[in-house]
């Protein structure tokens, strides 16, 4: 596939589950993750804007009422602060952390779970996909009556080019590099990890080895992705994994 292939793949996928039915919707929901994974601009993006995400407590920031008392999602204005939102959120959902129709039921209230589900589609998915549309400059198929919004306040934050910053970058792969490495020891000796699972966190902890080794920021970040995925559910990593998220956070708050 082409890039604008791999674009009109993920525009695709968010039709797809905007247009099933919520009970069989897990399987499309997986299907714009896998979308994402595929295009490396996309996930470049979404690598960007993951960077020291904590999707609890941005969940907690963002829940609110209507005047009727039932709970609602406000998003927040800026396009990569909804990216990681909603990809955090479709992940959650894939990982079976989060059950999809509890979610739509509490947080978008109608009259049945079709209507809710189709306020989930509208609300989040939709921004979700057009931000992310909009940051690569792909325009849609004319079948998409949808026009585009304006991204001149979005910023990819994670270009840190200035001298003043490099003794900082140094500092920050070497960290996560220690860090990483106590995590691959501690999963090693970890009994109760299945061999595939150990196989496929070993690979990825690999690579971020040899990415932080060449201070590629945006691979990072996207790699950064897989090992959350496979690393969630791994008590044994729990504080090291931590610490590694609370180094990033700590990085960024001076760029972003």
């Amino acid at each position: 596939m082409d890039t604008n292939e791999q674009y009109q793949a993920f525009c695709d996928a968010c039709d797809e589950l905007r247009d099933s039915k919520i009970i069989l919707a897990d399987s499309k929901v997986s299907k714009v993750l896998r979308s994402v994974v595929s295009s490396p601009s996309l996930v470049e993006i979404v690598g960007d804007a993951l960077v020291g995400y904590n999707f609890t407590n941005e969940l907690n920031k963002y829940t609110g009422t209507d005047l009727e008392g039932n709970q609602k999602i406000n998003l927040p204005a800026e396009p990569y602060r909804v990216i990681a939102f909603v990809f955090s959120l479709l992940t959650e959902i894939d990982t079976r952390r989060l059950d999809l129709q509890e979610f739509v039921h509490q947080y978008f209230n109608a009259e049945n779970l079709t209507e809710s589900f189709a306020r989930f589609n509208k609300e989040l998915i939709a921004p979700f996909r057009e931000y992310l549309c909009n940051w690569v400059g792909f325009k849609k198929n004319k079948s998409d009556n949808e026009t585009d919004t304006e991204n001149e306040d979005v910023c990819c934050c994670c270009d840190m080019t200035s001298e003043d910053e490099t003794e900082d970058v140094d500092n920050l792969f070497d960290d996560l590099s220690m860090i990483l490495n106590q995590i691959k020891e501690t999963i090693n000796l970890d009994s109760r990890i299945k061999k595939d699972r150990l196989d496929e966190l070993n690979i990825t902890i690999d690579a971020l080895l040899a990415v932080l080794e060449m201070q590629n920021l945006k691979i990072m970040n996207a790699l950064l992705i897989s090992l959350n995925n496979l690393i969630g559910p791994i008590k044994s990593v729990r504080f090291y994994y931590m610490e590694l998220q609370n180094r990033l956070a700590q990085f960024y708050e001076n760029y972003l």
